[in-house]
């Protein structure tokens, strides 16, 4: 009986790694929500169940622009456009755990740090999360930023000018070289938009090319995708044979820019985000405008004999307009958010399969329940609920595991003000613990009485959480 009880537990344990494997889909709105000032909203993996989490309050931020990202310590971190501060604009972190929002910093209570971030940030590879802000700074152009999630510490790293670029509108990307990437949509040689790279190892800004309206210009809520190939690839708003924006590739050891695809009214213009190269290795995009119903489009491109296709066109009942970017999911399929259109219109979210080419609407946003006005990307995470260590702070451990009688849990180093917590595979709290030491931490818990089966151990602290699993015979 013993064995067969084993046997199910190891089952068991089994589906919970499945479980685990599972993702979510996280996003905002910039109104809707308890109090019509915006939302936080997430959906399972597939699209379904999309559901708010968080309703924005105008003293800590409201209407949220462009995307969320997760940083190292679990918490996600985006901007707003209004709020905080003399109803500016703030940075903030959300924790999908304790569903607890902080706004971390106001833009506009110092106009010279910058403000006016129109799109999220970025995770380089040094663990701090880089911005940009349209307007502010020194010269009144706009400036980068950095925030690093241990701290929250927001600093101004570099300050544009009409010279080296203004009205930074999108986000950075960090290439294999350790620099960063980016565009403004204004200023340079012609006032109309720069590609440059940042180096944050020792602030050294350069401004890479100048753009010119023949071979695209003005830029918006945009980065640079750094394609397989090694090539950075990137889209303008405007300019380009038929002022309506283009495709470029740019290769950042030659310093060669150049335009690869001329948008036009019949198959998609004006694009406002950045693609995304498929598992396929095609590029993906959107455009905003034109197409069959003039709602926009949904495209691809491939760079190996630089086609252009047009796959899907907008249109009001399905969802028209769409913004920012599409994302890949792991299931293979695209994601992505269309501001108008729909069943309320007030937007909806959709997936497109590659595989067969069919686009489905997954989600019809209304003016109340679940918020609508959107403005950002689809974002994918694990299962945030799932075991899983999201910081590479104190590593636990666990023994024996199989346990019988008693487990203990032991941290070489101190972690202090945290709280240990353990729970079944039905998600009920079957012993808590408040860790106050200082110095290295080891409890031993009797377990001889608690049921077979699988549990969840987490010891959370204010900033980060690691978390494990055991098997109880």
């Amino acid at each position: 009986m013993k064995k067969i009880n084993l046997i199910l537990v190891v089952l068991m344990a089994l589906m919970v790694t499945g479980m685990n494997a599972q993702t979510q889909l996280w996003g905002t709105t910039q109104r809707g929500g308890t109090n019509d000032r915006g939302t936080i909203f997430v959906a399972d993996g597939n699209g379904n169940n999309f559901h708010t989490v968080y309703s924005m309050v105008d003293s800590t931020g409201t209407f949220p622009l462009g995307s969320m990202l997760r940083a190292n310590n679990g918490k996600f971190y985006g901007v707003t456009y209004t709020g905080g501060c003399q109803d500016s604009c703030v940075i903030f972190n959300y924790d999908p755990l304790s569903g607890v929002f902080h706004n971390i910093h106001d833009f506009e209570c110092d106009s010279i740090e910058g403000y006016y971030a129109m799109s999220g940030m970025y995770l380089a590879s040094d663990g701090n999360l880089y911005g940009l802000c349209s307007q502010g700074g020194v010269n009144g152009c706009g400036t980068i930023y950095k925030v690093d999630p241990n701290t929250n510490i927001y600093t101004d790293i570099f300050d544009f000018s009409s010279t080296t670029g203004k009205s930074a509108y999108g986000t950075l990307i960090q290439y294999s070289n350790g620099k960063l990437y980016g565009m403004t949509y204004n200023g340079g040689a012609y006032n109309s938009g720069v590609l440059f790279s940042f180096d944050p190892t020792n602030s050294t800004y350069t401004l890479l090319r100048s753009l010119q309206s023949p071979s695209g210009i003005g830029p918006g809520n945009t980065a640079l995708l750094n394609a397989t190939n090694g090539l950075l690839y990137g889209m303008t708003n405007i300019g380009g044979a038929h002022s309506g924006g283009v495709i470029f590739s740019y290769n950042v050891a030659t310093n060669i820019y150049t335009d690869i695809y001329d948008f036009n009214s019949l198959t998609g213009a004006n694009p406002s985000g950045s693609l995304i190269q498929a598992t396929n290795g095609l590029l993906y995009g959107i455009t905003g405008r034109s197409g069959a119903n003039n709602e926009g489009v949904i495209f691809n491109y491939d760079i190996n004999t630089n086609t252009y296709t047009d796959i899907y066109d907008f249109d009001s009942i399905n969802g028209y307009v769409p913004v920012r970017s599409l994302m890949q999911a792991s299931n293979g399929k695209l994601y992505g958010l269309a501001t108008g259109g729909g069943a309320h219109n007030c937007g909806v979210a959709f997936s497109y399969n590659i595989t067969n080419n069919t686009f489905t609407k997954i989600f019809d946003f209304d003016s109340t329940t679940s918020g609508r006005w959107l403005d950002c990307e689809l974002i994918e995470t694990p299962w945030v609920t799932g075991i899983q260590k999201i910081t590479n702070t104190p590593t636990l451990t666990l023994f024996p595991n199989p346990a019988n009688i008693t487990i203990t849990l032991h941290s070489q180093t101190p972690i202090p003000n945290s709280q240990l917590i353990i729970e079944d595979v039905l998600g009920n709290k079957i012993y808590q613990q408040l860790i106050t030491n200082n110095s290295s931490f080891t409890t031993q818990i009797d377990v001889s009485t608690w049921s077979e089966g699988v549990y969840f151990y987490e010891v959370r602290g204010a900033n980060d959480s690691v978390r494990g699993k055991f098997i109880k015979e």
